[in-house]
């Protein structure tokens, strides 16, 4: 995806703006870029080519021919540094499910892995480091699992998902309910602290203590 991004800025001159020809009612220009499978689409992108400093201050949206979709009311960032900032209803449709991170292809990449979509305020992205941070109302979901939080923070490099706020995790007919949660995609380890509820078919065990315990199943993706 922040590939995607940075290819934008690097094709700028092959954008070319759309001139509605009906003078009313009045309708902005627009410009559309071709970025591989990538197809852009927003009213306004700028660019520094010596700093690599680029913004596009209205509605972003990039389609793909398998479906995949990213749309985000305004962006912004550096295509050197590989590094942008996704703001405001931002949804992040994939229909291979892994969002081309290492981290969603090591996770039971024996089992198939159907289409997967992420919602949040924000989305953060350093494609360098590998670190991204979703906040805001995030919202994960991929066939029977579904988490809900206010942060989300992955290190694509070691595997580690970190979940904080009123994290909640839905797995078929499992639950996890807790303050923070910490799981790595590659184990399949996790951990989960502060007022946690787990549901299990036939049992609830709740543990209100500030001492984490440890999940290993069900698996969070």
């Amino acid at each position: 995806m922040i590939r995607t991004l940075a290819a934008a800025l690097l094709i700028g001159a092959a954008i070319v703006p759309k001139v509605h020809s009906v003078p009313k009612p009045p309708a902005k220009a627009g410009a559309t870029a071709k970025i591989g499978q990538w197809n852009l689409q927003t009213d306004q992108l700028s660019a520094n080519l010596g700093s690599g400093q680029f913004s596009a201050p209205d509605h972003v949206t990039l389609t793909r021919a398998d479906g995949s979709i990213i749309q985000a009311d305004r962006a912004r960032g550096n295509y050197k540094q590989r590094q942008a900032a996704l703001f405001g209803h931002v949804s992040v449709h994939d229909a291979s499910g892994t969002f081309g991170l290492a981290s969603a292809q090591t996770a039971n990449s024996a089992q198939p892995r159907g289409p997967a979509t992420l919602t949040s305020d924000e989305l953060h992205l350093d494609d360098s480091s590998r670190l991204y941070d979703a906040s805001g109302n995030v919202h994960y979901e991929q066939g029977q699992t579904k988490v809900d939080s206010q942060t989300a923070h992955l290190n694509d490099a070691t595997h580690e998902l970190d979940l904080t706020g009123k994290v909640h995790v839905v797995r078929a007919d499992q639950t996890l309910d807790a303050e923070r949660a910490s799981y790595n995609t590659q184990s399949g380890d996790g951990t989960a602290e502060s007022n946690v509820l787990v549901t299990f078919p036939g049992m609830t065990p709740s543990i209100a203590t500030p001492r984490p315990i440890i999940i290993r199943k069900p698996k969070i993706p």
